[in-house]
C-alpha cells in the first residue's frame, strides 16, 4: 500500500498538469513487476499553456499509459513510461471561445494546487518526528532516482491542427502522425546509461 500510494502521488504530481480524469483506482501494481497501467485519459486544454505557443489544445486523448518501475533494483535499471495512442487536436489561441464558468473553475483548481504545494512545503518545515524525516529523505531519494533514469516511449501519435479563425472563408486543417518517439537518459557522450545518485548533470 505504501508503494501504491507513492506511485499515485508521483503520477498526480507529474501528470496532473497534462491529463484529467485520473483515477487512482485504475492503478494495477504487479507485486513483482511494479507495473502501473492507466487507460483512457483526457488531455487538459491547458496542457501546452506553459510553453507559450500560439496554439491551444482543443481536445486530446491518451489511450494507455504503462509505467514500469523496477523497485527491486531502482538504482541499476530505468523506470519506463510507455504511452500508447496519443491524439491531440490544437487550434490557434484566438480560436478558443471564452467560457467564463470554465475559466473560473480552472482558476479555482490552480489556486487549490498552489495551496496544496504551500501546505506540503510547510509540513516539511514543521515536521519534528525523526522517523518521519528519515522516511521523507528516503522517499525523496527514491523519487529523484526514478526521475533521473526515466525513459519515455510514445507510440502512435496523431497531432491535428484546425484553423477556422485566420480566414473564416477558407478554414483548413492539417495533421501528422508519428509511429514512435523516445526519450532516454544518456551519459555526456549521448550513450544510453543508468545515472547514479552523485551525478549533477543529466542528459536526455
Amino acid at each position: 500500500m505504501v508503494f501504491e500510494s507513492l506511485v499515485a502521488s508521483l503520477l498526480n504530481k507529474f501528470l496532473g498538469d497534462y491529463v484529467q480524469n485520473f483515477d487512482s483506482s485504475q492503478l494495477k501494481l504487479g507485486i513483482w513487476g511494479g507495473d502501473v497501467t492507466l487507460k483512457h485519459l483526457d488531455v487538459k486544454e491547458s496542457a501546452l499553456d506553459d510553453l507559450d505557443l500560439p496554439i491551444k489544445v482543443m481536445s486530446g486523448h491518451l489511450g494507455k499509459l504503462i509505467l514500469k518501475i523496477p523497485y527491486k533494483n531502482i538504482y541499476t535499471a530505468p523506470t519506463i513510461a510507455t504511452i500508447e495512442g496519443l491524439f491531440i487536436v490544437v487550434v490557434p489561441n484566438t480560436g478558443i471561445k471564452y467560457d467564463a464558468e470554465k475559466e473560473a473553475k480552472a482558476a479555482e483548481a490552480a489556486k487549490r494546487a498552489e495551496l496544496q504545494k504551500l501546505e506540503e512545503a510547510k509540513s516539511k518545515f514543521t515536521e519534528k518526528d525523526t522517523k518521519d524525516d528519515k522516511k521523507d529523505t528516503f522517499t525523496e531519494k527514491l523519487v529523484t532516482q526514478i526521475i533521473k533514469n526515466l525513459q519515455v516511449k510514445i507510440k502512435d501519435i496523431h497531432l491535428r491542427y484546425e484553423d477556422n479563425f485566420s480566414d473564416p472563408e477558407f478554414p483548413f486543417s492539417l495533421g501528422f502522425t508519428l509511429h514512435n518517439l523516445s526519450f532516454e537518459t544518456t551519459d555526456e557522450k549521448w550513450i544510453p546509461a543508468i545515472i547514479q545518485e552523485n551525478v549533477s548533470i543529466i542528459h536526455k
